[in-house]
């Protein structure tokens, strides 16, 4: 996988695990206050991030099921591909 794509992910993965943590922060939070608009807004957010958390783990699940056929395939020919 190219270093590119691997900050590109590591970001990714970073801020949609901040939205969902946010959001669950912010959800209890205006909870024991009783506001329920704030309390809303914050789930919102905090669904929106685990949409987010689930979507780039698919993602990141298909691209090391390629890579790891690669590599058996490169085992395979007698040539490990150790990138």
């Amino acid at each position: 996988m190219s270093e590119q794509a691997f900050d590109n992910t590591a970001s990714t993965l970073l801020a949609s695990k901040t939205a969902m943590y946010g959001g669950s922060i912010g959800a209890f939070s205006s909870w024991l206050a009783s506001l329920d608009l704030g309390f809303w807004i914050s789930v919102l957010i905090g669904a929106g991030g685990l949409v987010m958390n689930w979507h780039y783990a698919r993602k990141k699940d298909k691209r090391d099921a390629i890579e790891h056929q690669a590599y058996l395939e490169s085992l395979k020919k007698g040539k490990p591909n150790e990138d």
